[in-house]
């Protein structure tokens, strides 16, 4: 089975993908996992995409596509995949069709102000990376990571500014994915808005 979740950023698309996926026993597939690992490796493809990542700018489509073929090649996916963070516009989900069928297609529906208000409120780790939330996960001392203790600070991402950039990104590339999957009768709409809970039940009948 072929689960695919949409929504803006903070709509919860990873947490849904990962409980969703213990539920099924299925893999996640997510971009943005696979290519920080393919930046760490060092090599030519992965100096190629640092060369993007590093400046601010969108790793192409065709790299993207590539990236996302290939890795779907391995056996771990033979019996289905969810996946998080692709596609992001039309020609990468016309280009996911050719070799993949899709059964659902997960939007989770959040407004653009609660997306606001969840990403400014967002803290990473500055050593371990662990994400932290001031309203939804709050660290148990102010600042400071549960698991190591290091100092948590606000992604350069997360500022005012920088999230209306994201929101915009996503308005005009990805949000059209909407219709598309609708079209082809594979949507399933979610108040992305509701408890953790709350909207992985509302997946799980969706899904069933």
């Amino acid at each position: 089975m072929t689960i695919i979740f949409l929504g803006p950023q903070t709509s919860g698309k990873g947490t849904q993908a990962d409980l969703l996926a213990k539920k099924m026993g299925l893999p996640v597939l997510t971009t943005g996992n696979i290519l920080r690992s393919k930046k760490m490796s060092g090599d030519e493809e992965g100096k190629l995409i640092a060369s993007f990542i590093d400046n601010g700018k969108l790793v192409p489509d065709e790299l993207i596509d590539k990236i996302v073929r290939d890795e779907l090649m391995l056996p771990k996916y033979e019996s289905g995949v969810i996946l998080d963070g692709y596609p992001r516009n039309l020609h990468q989900a016309e280009e996911l069709g050719k070799v993949l069928s899709i059964d659902k297609v997960v939007f989770l529906d959040v407004p653009d102000g609660l997306v606001v208000k969840r990403m400014s409120a967002r803290r990473v780790c500055e050593n371990c990376k662990e994400n932290f939330n001031l309203d939804s996960k709050v660290p148990k001392t102010e600042g400071v990571c549960d698991l190591c203790g290091g100092k948590l600070v606000q992604r350069a991402d997360d500022t005012e500014q920088a999230i209306a950039v994201r929101l915009n990104t996503y308005h005009e590339l990805t949000e059209p994915l909407i219709k598309y999957y609708e079209d082809l009768g594979k949507l399933a709409k979610v108040d992305g808005t509701k408890s953790i809970e709350e909207v992985h039940q509302e997946v799980m009948r969706n899904i069933k």
